[in-house]
């Protein structure tokens, strides 16, 4: 949402221009995601034809490779909408501070500094896939929590605990999805293959803030704070789902099959000597 008019709204609550003015936005968030999507393909479509491309899209012929960029998108739209949403309603809904925000969020964002050294060296132990799988189930549960008991009646103490469980999923899939992407591929295309998944990351951060704002300004908007947990719902239901169509994804990640992704071409290796 524009700082500008998220802001104003804010400081007047009571103007019902505000909940016009979500109605606009979602209407424009939709023109743009689908404007995104159609050049997005476009650009699929150019990558496959020039002999110097920058996502190599036979790199997607292996299974692990494309559904661990699949999950990385969902996960990561998640983790952005959830935490954008939940900021929103502390400070627009609740009447918290910045700070005082950040703070009640600490849980969330911290716990990937104490948790992820420790979920990386178990999924060298015990494999990726329960690791991953195991930390967007927590993601989802999270989520699902504070989607269902996010009244403006609920302490912020039940919610963050909540976010705690989400924090703590956050850090097991953190360090294990971008893993098993790299595994997929050989030592010579890691390069490109982690250029790819990490727009895999910034992709799925967009889109899902999209959606979610979409969804939100569907259901409430900025007026009161009455109104903007009524969106908030929802929208983060929606955040939800991403993550649990993420741990769907991430059972389906497999290990790297015995059939080589194909070498890349030798005007490509030329390039990239």
């Amino acid at each position: 949402m524009p700082t500008t008019a998220a802001n104003h709204c804010g400081e007047h609550r009571e103007l019902p221009a505000c909940g016009n003015w979500s109605q606009r936005a979602a209407q424009h968030v939709w023109v743009v995601s689908a404007t995104g999507a159609v050049l997005l393909v476009a650009f699929a479509a150019w990558e496959n034809r020039v002999s110097q491309p920058m996502v190599p899209l036979r790199l997607f012929r292996d299974r692990a490779f494309a559904i661990g960029n699949a999950t990385t998108f969902l996960m990561s739209g998640a983790i952005f909408a959830g935490a954008y949403l939940v900021a929103e309603e502390f400070q627009f809904a609740r009447g918290y501070s910045p700070l005082s925000t950040g703070v009640r969020l600490l849980p969330f964002f911290a716990m990937p500094m104490v948790i992820s050294p420790l979920a990386g060296a178990l999924s060298d132990r015990s494999g990726r896939r329960p690791v991953m799988v195991t930390g967007l189930a927590l993601l989802s549960g999270g989520f699902i929590w504070v989607a269902l008991k996010g009244s403006l009646t609920t302490s912020w103490i039940e919610l963050t605990l909540a976010l705690l469980v989400s924090g703590t999923g956050i850090s097991m899939a953190l360090p294990t999805v971008p893993t098993a992407v790299l595994n997929a591929v050989a030592p010579q295309e890691m390069g490109k293959a982690s250029g790819i998944n990490y727009m895999a990351q910034r992709l799925g951060g967009v889109f899902a803030i999209a959606i979610s704002t979409a969804v939100f300004a569907a259901n409430g908007h900025l007026g009161t704070p009455a109104s903007v947990t009524d969106g908030f719902k929802p929208a983060l239901a929606a955040c939800a789902g991403l993550a649990l169509l993420a741990t769907l994804s991430a059972i389906a990640i497999t290990s790297r099959t015995r059939e080589p992704i194909p070498e890349p071409s030798a005007h490509e290796l030329s390039i990239a000597d």
